[in-house]
């Protein structure tokens, strides 16, 4: 999710062949969430998960142990996240209000584009290609493991809310400035799945920061329990 601005960097982009997102067809009943809304909710809640199982019990060395030069630690993995989310909500919520204002409704399955399907497959890990993020969505110096992981599962709650308020909308319709792009704007839909699929990117870069042989290993008792997401 950094910025582009050219064919080029858009071919970059999207370089890869794309795969459906998720389910398609089907009509919510009267009430009920859509299903490709309820989808995205339970993946954020397990985008969650993975972060409280990832971080919980790790001490303040080893969430800022980075494996090497130019390589980010568990806490800037995360920090990354919780700067773009902060930036995203305010776009999903003038999103959502034109939807609202505009009367775009829908009952029907949602839809992603063409360039939405090479934009999610370029985003998905695993990673086969790595893109430098900007400045402003890197996290710098030494961060707690109390302020960040509370504020992604805070980010990722109202990130389920928003989906939730955009049921019955016709969310393919409103466009966003998401990725500095003057070549593509995504949907509303598209920007969800894809904030989703950034996410379980950078969980992943977190979990081989873990996983490698250098980690430094935890010296004295574990923290208290983290907030649980939802709590």
């Amino acid at each position: 999710m950094v910025s582009h601005g050219s064919r080029g960097d858009l071919d970059e982009l999207f370089g890869r062949r794309s795969r459906p997102a998720g389910p398609t067809g089907g009509t919510a009943a009267p009430g009920a969430l859509n299903p490709e809304l309820e989808f995205l909710v339970r993946q954020l809640a397990d985008a969650s998960r993975e972060a409280e199982q990832l971080v919980g019990h790790l001490s303040e060395q080893q969430f800022n142990w980075s494996p090497g030069a130019g390589r980010w630690s568990i806490a800037e993995c995360l920090g990354h996240l919780n700067l773009i989310g902060s930036e995203l909500l305010p776009k999903i919520d003038t999103a959502l209000a034109e939807a609202r204002a505009r009367a775009w409704y829908r009952r029907g399955p949602l839809r992603v584009g063409f360039l939405g399907r090479r934009l999610l497959e370029a985003t998905e890990p695993p990673v086969r290609s790595r893109r430098r993020a900007k400045d402003e969505h890197v996290s710098e110096g030494e961060q707690a493991t109390g302020v960040v992981l509370p504020a992604l599962l805070d980010l990722n709650a109202q990130l389920a809310e928003r989906v939730r308020a955009g049921n019955g909308l016709d969310l393919g319709r409103p466009k966003v400035n998401a990725f500095g792009s003057v070549l593509y704007k995504p949907s509303l839909y598209e920007l969800f799945l894809v904030a989703v699929a950034h996410e379980r990117r950078h969980l992943r870069q977190a979990q081989s920061v873990r996983d490698d042989a250098g980690f430094p290993k935890r010296v004295g008792p574990p923290p208290a329990a983290l907030p649980r997401a939802g709590s």
